[in-house]
């Protein structure tokens, strides 16, 4: 039962911590696409990216993506009304785009996955690249007091785009969950892609993921 609870709330704190970092007003900017899941494949013409992954994974609609956001703003801000309130702000401004695991979020299973989120941010943030976004993130986990330990940002290239990395693993007990964070600007959006892995095959999985992501 621990287990199936801290799979699901990986996946919960992913969505929440890589949104809060460009805490502000909500901007009331044009609609744009959300893009289209299909089995094994996530395409958005927006961001000009595919991203592919295996058809027998499960994937979430966008309330129930919606849902666990609100759920993991709760859990990180607590009591903390000025935390919870950037967090709204934040929320409002995101882009819930995919979430793909390989078993149900209740499973207690190893469970890798990716998860795929934009958030709107501008120079004025202080936000110019992935790197000023990650730290913001990172600063923002280390205040909720989640007992993450983070490797240095670095840089990889991913479909021809030049993305920042951040990894962070929580550990409780004999229980260790990693998390690798993306983070590139594109058009004015943080596009962010967060994978979660338990061990060696599970990281395999997810990576396979993150070097089939093609951008045109």
């Amino acid at each position: 039962m621990y287990k199936k609870k801290a799979f699901a709330l990986g996946l919960v704190l992913a969505l929440v911590a890589i949104f809060a970092a460009a805490c502000g007003g909500a901007d009331k900017e044009k609609v744009i696409s959300l893009g289209t899941t299909s089995s094994g494949s996530y395409t958005n013409d927006y961001f000009g990216v595919t991203i592919k992954f295996p058809s027998e994974w499960e994937t979430q609609d966008m309330e129930t993506m919606n849902q666990l956001s609100e759920a993991g703003a709760e859990l990180i801000a607590g009591d903390d009304e000025e935390m919870k309130e950037s967090l709204d702000l934040s929320q409002a401004k995101t882009l819930n785009l995919l979430m793909a695991s390989k078993y149900p979020m209740d499973s207690a299973q190893p469970n890798p996955s990716i998860i795929v989120v934009g958030e709107k941010v501008s120079l004025l943030q202080g936000v110019k690249d992935g790197q000023d976004y990650l730290e913001a993130s990172q600063e923002l986990m280390a205040q909720a007091g989640l007992p993450y330990d983070f490797k240095e940002i670095e840089t990889k290239d991913i479909g021809g785009k030049k993305f920042h990395l951040m990894e962070a693993t929580i550990s409780e007990g004999d229980l260790s969950l990693s998390q690798v964070y993306y983070s590139t600007i594109i058009d004015g959006y943080a596009f962010n892609m967060i994978t979660t892995y338990v061990d060696e095959e599970t990281k395999s999985q997810v990576e396979d993921i993150i070097d089939s992501v093609t951008f045109k």
